[in-house]
């Protein structure tokens, strides 16, 4: 049994424990070159040390046990394993990019846990709003991650439906409506719009919307200035201040792009808009 190496040897040479190389011979990702009757033990060989190796690698670059099996057994051709790993690269930075989102709405409560107490971070005004001519499009939005590419995707529609000379011509302000009464974290029902001088001639492509929204007699309003992701901040004020004093909710959401158009923003992290609730007592 010279080429045979005990597990407890072929444990320590391929630095993984002896309960993994059990785990992995019950997975049938690795199994003992040869198992004794009488005693039970196990025996690997030198061999055998590629595959663990390979394992290994595999493992600590993320995949599954079931992918690396799969990567192992299933003789794949280079252009296949190029392709699980452009995957695997595509899903972590997925998560990178979520666990970055998650970072920041942390952050954004933390900040209104601090403020707790103090004085009003927004000043919410009352106003009158004239009567608008809007073409707009809908959509429904899952997640707030989900937000931008959303968003992007909606004010690219936009701009194509009605065309760049009308919105250079006849364009007043871009706006983001929430159709919401309260505040949520997921399925946001948002539509991504602008105001126009007149709908006349109008003649838009795809699923947009042309309409009046009548003067409104008081809505409830503040500016925000910040990151685009803190929007949702100013969003919570606004139905914190309804609340406590007493109004009702009688329209969508307003974001008015006080910067401009969103995807011509130079820089997200520092913008400047409107929010304005409809309300009533």
């Amino acid at each position: 049994m010279s080429n045979f190496i005990r597990i407890g040897l072929f444990s320590k040479i391929a630095q993984v424990t002896i309960r993994t190389l059990r785990h992995y011979d019950e997975r049938g990702l690795l199994k003992p070159a040869y198992i004794d009757n009488a005693t039970s033990y196990r025996y690997y060989t030198y061999e055998q040390l590629t595959r663990i190796h390979h394992i290994v690698v595999l493992k600590e670059t993320g995949f599954s046990l079931d992918e690396i099996a799969t990567m192992i057994d299933q003789a794949l051709t280079m252009d296949d394993m190029k392709q699980m790993m452009h995957k695997k690269k595509a899903n972590l930075a997925n998560q990178i990019e979520e666990a970055a989102q998650q970072m920041a709405r942390i952050e954004s409560r933390l900040h209104q846990l601090e403020r707790m107490g103090e004085k009003p971070a927004y000043e919410v005004g009352i106003k009158q709003v004239p009567a608008l001519y809007m073409a707009g499009l809908r959509r429904i939005v899952p997640r707030v991650l989900d937000m931008p590419v959303y968003r992007c995707q909606m004010f690219e529609e936009l701009e194509a439906g009605l065309g760049s000379g009308v919105l250079d011509s006849h364009m007043q302000q871009e706006y983001m409506l929430y159709h919401m009464t309260e505040f949520i974290e997921e399925n946001f029902d948002i539509e991504a719009g602008v105001s126009l001088d007149s709908l006349a001639h109008l003649r838009p492509t795809g699923p947009i919307t042309l309409y009046e929204i009548p003067a409104e007699p008081m809505v409830a309003s503040l500016v925000y200035k910040g990151p685009f992701m803190g929007v949702g901040e100013g969003i919570l004020a606004l139905f914190t201040w309804l609340g406590a004093n007493g109004f009702a909710q009688t329209g969508p959401v307003r974001e008015l792009h006080l910067f401009g158009r969103e995807n011509y923003v130079q820089d997200y992290n520092n913008v400047v808009v409107e929010l304005q609730v409809p309300i009533s007592q």
